[in-house]
Parts: C-alpha cells; structure tokens; sequence
C-alpha cells in the first residue's frame, strides 16, 4: 500500500471516529443524564474496553497461548462497571459519600481483584493435570491490568471530583487534553518521521518509529497541551458554566503536562508493540483501515491516563 492511501485510510477512518465521539460528548456535556457528567460516555468506554480486551486476547491466543476468553472479558467488565460506582449514586443514590473509606478510586482494584478471584475459581472448577494454569492465570491478570485498571482511569478523569459548579466541565476537559494530547502526539511523529525520520528509535520493536518522530511527537504534544489549557478549557468550562471566570495553570505547567503526557504515549505504544511482536501480530484487529483495532487506537491512552490522573487530582493543572 503506499503513502498516500494510506494516509487516506487513516485520515477516513480518524474521521468516522472522530465524528462519533464528538456525538457522544456533545450529549454528555450539553445534555448529562440526571444532571451528572460521565453517564452518556459509560456505555461506550464499557464498549471500547471489551472489544479492546477480546483483541488483545485473541492476539494472546493466536500466538500460542492459552486464555479463557469470556471470562477474562467478564473480570474487565466487572472492572469497569465498579468503576462507575460513584457516578451512578451521584445520579441515582443522593450522591457519593464523602466520608466513604473506598474512594471513588478504590472501585477499580476492587473489581480486579474480585476478578482474578473469578478466575481462579474457574481454574479450580475445570483443574484436571499439573501445567499451563499459572501462566493461564498470569496471561488473563495481565489483560485484567491492562484493559480494565487502566482503561478504567478514563471514568475517573471524566468524573472527576473538582471543587466548584463547573466541576463536570472540568472533567471533560480533564478527559478531551488526554486524547488530543496523546493522538496530536502519533499525528507528529508519524509525519515528522515519515518527512525527516533516519535514526530508529526501537527497531526491534517498531521498525517504522525513529528519534526524529519521537521529537515531533514532543512537539505536537506540547503544543496540544497549552491549546487545551488556554483556550479549550476556557471555552468548555463557559460554555458548561454561563459568567463563570475561568483561571488556568500558566503555559508550562501545561507544557510539561503535554511532555509527560506525549511520553507516556509513546511508551504505551512500544508496549502494545511488544506484545504483538511476541505474538506475531501486524494489527490487534482490522476494524479500522489504516488505524488497526481499538487497541491499537487505545495503546497511547490506555497507560497515559494514570499520570494525567495525578496532574489533575494534585491541583498541578485544572481550576484555580
């Protein structure tokens, strides 16, 4: 295939997902369920994770592995779906106590705990010879971490417990600067290496990736970051709070949000990569031509999403 359809393919399919996620989000901010952010986009991350977990475990399959499919996809979905715990008792159950010893994050490693539990219980039920259970249990907790704990952080950047009235805005806000910043990242390093790319940065891993678009990763990154910090925020938080002033971080507190942010992107890439290179696979699925699977789209926001948490739940970004 050359450059240019691929570039097409990419630029198409960006454009049909694009389009649908800004559907969602349109209803979320403008039109919340019960009066709280976070309930529109719930369905579709419960979604995004479990398409992202079956690839992931048919790549483990495919490359010789042997993984309970329904029931690893069952731990994740348990994940996610304490996840949303405080969310939905702030719609439907008076609100989430503050007082409450778990913590609107605590959800999520009880669901993977909870989880693992279940399939050690079906490791018990199905045991009949000594061999492939340890590594079985060790494939299945690692896609449990992966696409569960961490894809989960996604909820908790959206709902996000923000001092003020515009708390919800923030949260969206909190969500949207991880994926422009992430994706604007691959953006530059796929045509910063592309047009400049010579020195590889891991070709054993990902042949096509070199310093040059490591560097425009960087670049496109930061840039996204102080975009979204002096002008997108700003706009999101009036148009979800009418004649309230806004106050953000100054430029390098949102630099330096974009550079960690465009690191961890990266490295969450190379560690997708690692995987289907061990397993052998080009693409964790073909649903979007030129773009892979939903966890090739995922693989710089999955690992990402921890440390943006801590930007914002550290007060290091967001409302002043």
């Amino acid at each position: 295939m050359g450059l240019k359809e691929m570039i097409k393919q990419r630029l198409l399919s960006s454009a049909v997902i694009i389009s649908l996620l800004a559907g969602v989000l349109h209803l979320d901010m403008h039109h919340p369920l019960m009066g709280v952010g976070g309930l529109w986009l719930m369905p579709l991350l419960l979604g995004l994770a479990l398409l992202a977990t079956a690839e992931l475990v048919d790549m483990l399959i495919a490359g010789g592995m042997s993984i309970r499919k329904c029931h690893v996809m069952l731990a994740v979905a348990l994940v996610h779906v304490l996840t949303f715990v405080p969310a939905l008792l702030d719609a439907f159950g008076g609100g989430y106590p503050a007082d409450c010893a778990v913590g609107r994050l605590g959800w999520a490693p009880i669901g993977a705990v909870l989880g693992i539990c279940w399939l050690w219980v079906v490791e018990m039920k199905h045991y009949e010879e000594p061999g492939g259970v340890v590594t079985r249990l060790g494939a299945s907790s690692l896609v449990i971490l992966y696409t569960g704990v961490a894809l989960s952080f996604l909820t908790s950047l959206r709902t996000l417990p923000l001092p003020g009235e515009a708390s919800s805005a923030w949260g969206m806000v909190a969500l949207l600067s991880i994926v422009i910043v992430t994706k604007c990242g691959d953006s530059g390093a796929y045509f910063m290496g592309k047009t400049f790319g010579k020195h590889k940065m891991a070709p054993r891993l990902s042949p096509g990736k070199t310093i040059e678009g490591a560097c425009g990763a960087f670049l496109a990154g930061m840039a996204a970051a102080v975009f979204v910090g002096l002008w997108l925020a700003p706009a999101l938080v009036q148009m979800g709070q009418v004649d309230i002033v806004v106050a953000t971080e100054p430029i390098l507190a949102w630099a330096i949000y974009g550079a960690l942010i465009t690191a961890t992107g990266m490295f969450g890439d190379l560690a997708e990569s690692l995987i289907k290179r061990d397993m052998q696979q080009k693409d964790s699925s073909s649903w979007f031509p030129g773009l892979g699977g939903v966890l090739d789209i995922l693989d710089s926001i999955t690992l990402s999403a921890v440390p943006a948490y801590l930007f914002w739940v550290s007060g290091l970004i967001g409302p002043q």
